[in-house]
């Protein structure tokens, strides 16, 4: 996990940032929505879970947390979600109902704390109002962003994600040129659906997101960004369906990365990462 930051001044990041050797990193944030009921936004990825336990709460007690607002069930969300549930004590867990259905099969969901939440459905917070919306891209149909009313700030869950050429806490600090290919090569490989949608029917969806004209944007895969950027953001996705489809590293491809995975680790370049072992060093000699 690398070192928290704030966004806005009433919203925390908290981010990990996944290197792809060759290629560049990928954001992975989780957020904390300081209302009068704090919202924790996702729960990291499981091999941070104990630095992200602490960096939550040394902004917050973990058991002032009220909701627990989950995107999506995927791994890179859901890290700690059983462990921030049982020390949150007083939260609310607002997610998709199949989504708790399905982390239903790996840990035992208290379903009973479940706010099922579908697009258009409005939760209270205490001091501001947050509208269920849904993410112009997505690789899992369970995933709910959010509109808070109170701020513009739009959580918009994978969309807008971007490969980046290093971690930054800005994507204004991301050169346009770097930002436009890494969102289109993070979008035909997140959402490859969209090369075979109707443009016309995407199009409406990528106006329907881009007249909510947020304050900020925060995307679960790209650092904190202005909301003036959405125009921006949306031509470019507007490209997507006629970009090159993702296309997945071969066995061959796979082991050259984990190789140099494994080689900025040993020579310190991967801080925070889990050694990983040489490809081909556990099949038998």
């Amino acid at each position: 996990m690398d070192a928290p930051y704030q966004g806005s001044s009433d919203v925390h990041v908290f981010p990990a940032n996944l290197p792809l050797p060759g290629i560049g990193v990928l954001p992975i944030n989780a957020y904390l929505v300081m209302a009068e009921q704090p919202v924790l936004v996702d729960t990291g990825i499981g091999f941070d879970s104990d630095q992200f336990l602490d960096a939550v709460s040394s902004v917050v007690p973990l058991d002032q947390i009220r909701w627990v607002w989950l995107t999506h069930d995927d791994a890179d969300h859901t890290g700690s979600i059983q462990r921030v549930m049982e020390l949150a004590p007083n939260a609310t867990l607002v997610t998709h109902a199949m989504s708790a259905l399905r982390m239903s099969s790996w840990w035992e969901v208290p379903l009973h704390r479940v706010h099922a939440i579908r697009f258009g459905d409005e939760l209270h917070v205490g001091d501001r109002t947050l509208t269920a919306v849904a993410p112009p891209l997505f690789d899992n149909p369970m995933s709910t962003g959010f509109l808070d009313q109170s701020t513009g700030a739009l959580f918009t869950v994978d969309a807008f994600g971007a490969i980046l050429p290093e971690a930054t806490q800005d994507a204004a600090d991301v050169p346009p040129e770097a930002l436009a290919g890494g969102m289109v090569g993070w979008a035909a490989s997140d959402s490859p659906w969209v090369h075979v949608t109707d443009r016309a029917m995407f199009g409406q969806v990528l106006e329907r997101v881009r007249q909510l004209r947020p304050s900020r944007i925060f995307s679960s895969h790209l650092p904190a960004a202005s909301g003036t950027s959405m125009d921006e953001f949306v031509k470019i996705l507007e490209t997507v369906p006629d970009s090159e489809p993702f296309m997945p590293p071969s066995a061959e491809e796979f082991g050259h990365l984990i190789d140099a995975l494994t080689a900025a680790q040993q020579a310190g370049g991967v801080p925070g990462q889990r050694s990983v072992e040489p490809a081909g060093s556990a099949l038998p000699s």
